[in-house]
């Protein structure tokens, strides 16, 4: 009987042993892939070093012949110049605008058309030959665009509000929804910018129906500053008039039962005097109501405000990708590399053509 049962358990441990041998013959198969890798890795490191230091010579003089070339290059090209101007943009006319600037885009940079360029902005030909491309795109950020969703929520009825999430909202924005924008002009004259302001400005809105509209605020504005003007004079009279009352009353000896009973809005019936300190609140709101108007004329005083213009000179907006002195070095040096690899690849075939 004894036998019987040590039977099953010796088989167990076979088979416990032949698991753990599996499980470390699977470790080990696992560290000498990672360790075949870093031994590759460290034979091409190896003989990529032995290359440069075999060949130092020919790749050093292709870097010092690049950057002198590169230096030279620089020096007789026209440099790329920026400088960025910042709209607001009035009476939903984003999209003139956005046309407008498509419109110098293409003048400038695909057609080339320097004197129709010069026609529009006042300036030469010669000049207009110097501007390399007109930019623009909206100038926001993320503290604009809550302010902006916010607006928009409380608008909504009940049933909208719970499909309108803010990350739904926000990537169905686009340029036309925010009325600041940043328009970048690039030339190869960095005196140019001062010059071209006040042209380009006007032509970033050109259509008449914006025109009238801004016509039509502007006459609404002054009838409206007009009207509260002439209620701001109604309400003066009629406070000295109430202070005179008030001051009559007061000279008086006081009767018992009679007096003068002036009555206002929701004045009490015990006041024998209208208390005028809210006739001198209204004016205040009166005079709140003018200010509102006067910023409202000046904002809206043109299709497009100009909130920051162009700088007096452009600054150097190329990159390291731009310039030759970076750029050309890195070709000569790659240039030499694979002269040597076809080199070096064409042995290897010629001894291996001969072994077949």
């Amino acid at each position: 009987m004894s036998k019987e049962t040590s039977k099953p358990e010796a088989s167990e441990e076979v088979d416990l042993g032949q698991l753990f041998k599996l499980i470390g013959n699977a470790f080990d198969r696992f560290f000498k892939f990672i360790a075949s890798i870093f031994i590759g890795l460290y034979k091409f490191v190896l003989l990529l070093l032995i290359h440069f230091y075999k060949r130092l010579w020919w790749y050093a003089g292709a870097i010092f012949i690049g950057t002198i070339l590169g230096f030279i290059i620089d020096k007789s090209s026209d440099k790329l110049y920026g400088a960025n101007m910042f709209i607001e943009t009035n009476f939903n006319s984003a999209r003139q605008v956005y046309e407008n600037i498509k419109q110098f885009q293409q003048l400038a940079k695909v057609d080339q058309d320097t004197v129709e360029l010069g026609r529009i902005l006042n300036i030469s030909s010669t000049e207009a030959a110097k501007l390399k491309g007109f930019y623009i795109e909206p100038d926001m950020d993320e503290n604009k665009i809550v302010e902006m969703y916010s607006d928009f929520y409380k608008s909504l009825d009940s049933l909208s509000r719970a499909d309108m999430t803010y990350d739904r909202y926000k990537e169905s924005l686009n340029a036309y929804n925010f009325k600041t924008h940043r328009i970048g002009v690039a030339s190869t004259d960095k005196h140019l910018y001062k010059k071209i302001e006040k042209a380009f400005t006007q032509e970033l809105v050109n259509n008449t129906y914006l025109e009238d509209l801004l016509e039509v605020n502007q006459l609404n504005l002054d009838r409206k500053e007009k009207t509260l003007s002439e209620q701001v004079q109604k309400t003066d009279s009629l406070v000295e008039a109430y202070l005179k009352i008030r001051i009559n009353e007061s000279n008086k000896e006081p009767i018992p039962g009679s007096g003068t009973t002036l009555y206002m809005g929701d004045a009490e019936s015990g006041n024998l005097v209208v208390d005028e300190s809210k006739i001198v609140d209204k004016r205040l709101n009166l005079e709140n109501q003018k200010l509102e108007v006067y910023q409202q004329k000046v904002e809206g005083q043109n299709v497009v405000n100009v909130l920051a213009g162009f700088p007096n000179t452009g600054y150097d907006i190329r990159s390291w990708s731009d310039k030759m002195k970076f750029t050309l070095p890195i070709a000569l040096f790659s240039l030499t590399f694979l002269v040597f690899m076809f080199l070096g690849l064409g042995k290897y075939l010629d001894k291996q053509s001969k072994t077949i």
